[in-house]
């Protein structure tokens, strides 16, 4: 029997919960290819399916409860021909994912599109409407506003095109949706691989982010959980994140990213994530040292990518000890990506959901970049496989749509694990040295942080800016009260003083 949970906008049109039973007719796992699959009935090609779940054992996990969050309409938005984000890559994810029974593992949701109110926790109201407006009929690229809010210029990174608003809702609400199930305990993980869009600032696009998902996540967090550690295992810094939370400290922002300049010379995307970065330098910021950077060069390796994750995030949990973790799971850290320079490999980078899983906290995990569709679709099954602890076959299942994708020796030979350098590997200018010396400076400023902030938890549903004005607030209040206490002691030594001249306590005459 198999438990499947929707959300209300649930493509059978139910809410809650669904339970359905499937018998499987056929007695062993199919070995067609796709064409044959393609031609079965529909229960014949759930059956093949529920068979392939059952031969694996893919069942859902006992003691704690995975959610997946997932509108597909979010897969059929195009960022145009020769630009390298491609959400066709979460078509290919969720084929994978389907194919090898996982679905039977985890609670799906078919999340609703996020609302202008609810974008606008963190966004800026007349961002937003520029956003829910402009099409490529519209778009002026003359509009001064068309250029302040990060469109245009000559890398162009965030192009208009058909369906943007509906596309930053999708995964805008998938995220807010995800987080919601970690904050009413429906969930222990909840995944949305459609997310992780986090370059995106309070009014400006960048870097193919539009909205920054991650963000309003953490607000929605932040409104049962006192402290929210997020993780960033992008190529590129999170420098969206770190910025919209720069001043609290009830969220602690750690990336792992490339830092330096590309193979043009040119300073590499987006520039920032030195490990001098620790927030704010004003002491009287609460956000001062709450942000680590964590800056890599080209060609790191497996081995040295999973010590340094362990040893540094170790540290961080261990000082921050956070209620709950966002980790943006970014897959152009990947050996072989279009854009990224390290070369790791698939099960290295698991290694990471594989860690943050072992602390035993609430995770929202999320997607980011990559723009090697194949192998961001092999590393998020593999990673989702790894959050319910089920064990995939390397042959991928033959009856996967569109498996030419993952044939042949330049794409990984039809199987679920190649070695990502059989195409491209980049020179290791990571010395153990370097690494150490990173390792070392990273705790120096762990040193720094005063512990884990201790507040009242908001469930009102307030925005973490309205939280700190009331926190400032309650300690002026508390630092006056201090102070008319200690003006009180005064006052009462000096009346003591002056009540007891010639008494007891004065020195006679001699």
């Amino acid at each position: 029997m198999r438990s499947h949970g929707y959300g209300a906008s649930a493509a059978n049109g139910y809410s809650g919960n669904i339970v359905e039973e499937y018998w499987s007719p056929t007695p062993e796992v199919f070995t067609g290819d796709f064409q044959a699959f393609k031609a079965l009935s529909v229960s014949e090609k759930q059956a093949v399916i529920t068979k392939e779940a059952e031969e694996y054992g893919m069942e859902k996990p006992q003691g704690y409860n995975v959610s997946f969050h997932y509108n597909p309409h979010v897969e059929y938005h195009h960022f145009g021909s020769s630009h390298p984000m491609k959400p066709w890559r979460l078509t290919l994810t969720k084929q994978l994912i389907v194919a090898y029974g996982l679905e039977y593992t985890m609670d799906l949701y078919e999340p609703r599109p996020a609302s202008f109110d609810e974008l606008a926790v963190f966004h800026d109201r007349q961002y937003l409407n520029f956003l829910s407006h402009v099409t490529p009929q519209n778009a002026k690229p003359d509009d001064p506003a068309y250029i302040a809010f990060g469109f245009g210029g000559e890398s162009n990174d965030c192009p208009v095109f058909d369906g943007l608003w509906n596309y930053v809702s999708l995964y805008g609400g998938a995220s807010l949706h995800a987080a919601h199930n970690l904050t009413n305990k429906q969930s222990d993980i909840a995944i949305n691989w459609s997310g992780g869009l986090h370059h995106a600032k309070k009014n400006v696009a960048s870097g193919f982010c539009y909205v920054n998902d991650i963000v309003l996540a953490i607000q929605h967090l932040l409104t049962q959980n006192q402290r929210v550690l997020y993780i960033d295992i992008d190529v590129h810094h999170g420098d969206g994140v770190e910025q919209a939370f720069e001043s609290t400290d009830r969220v602690f922002t750690l990336s792992y990213h490339k830092y330096g300049n590309d193979r043009h010379g040119y300073p590499f995307f987006p520039g920032t994530g030195n490990i001098t970065e620790t927030g704010p330098t004003d002491p009287s910021n609460r956000g001062k040292g709450h942000c680590l950077n964590i800056p890599l060069e080209d060609g790191i390796d497996d081995e040295q990518y999973k010590w340094l994750f362990k040893t540094v995030t170790d540290a961080v949990v261990q000082k921050y000890q956070p209620n709950a973790i966002v980790l943006q799971s970014g897959a152009d850290s990947l050996g072989g990506d279009r854009l990224g320079r390290f070369n790791l490999n698939i099960k290295a980078h698991g290694f990471c959901i594989e860690t943050v899983k072992g602390y035993q906290r609430p995770i929202l995990v999320i997607g980011g970049g990559g723009y090697t569709p194949r192998n961001v679709a092999r590393t998020w099954c593999h990673e989702t496989s790894v959050c319910v602890g089920a064990t995939l076959h390397d042959n991928l299942p033959s009856h996967i749509p569109y498996i030419q994708a993952f044939q042949g020796s330049e794409n990984g030979d039809g199987i679920l694990y190649p070695d990502l350098h059989n195409t491209k590997r980049h020179e290791n200018v990571n010395t153990n040295q370097k690494l150490q010396n990173l390792v070392a400076k990273a705790m120096e400023n762990l040193r720094y942080l005063e512990g884990a902030p201790s507040v009242v938890v908001n469930t009102r549903g307030l925005t973490e800016e309205m939280i700190m004005k009331i926190r400032e607030e309650v300690e002026r209040e508390l630092e006056e009260e201090r102070e008319d206490r200690h003006f009180l002691s005064v006052e009462n030594k000096r009346r003591t003083r002056e009540r007891n001249t010639g008494g007891r306590g004065e020195r006679g005459l001699r």
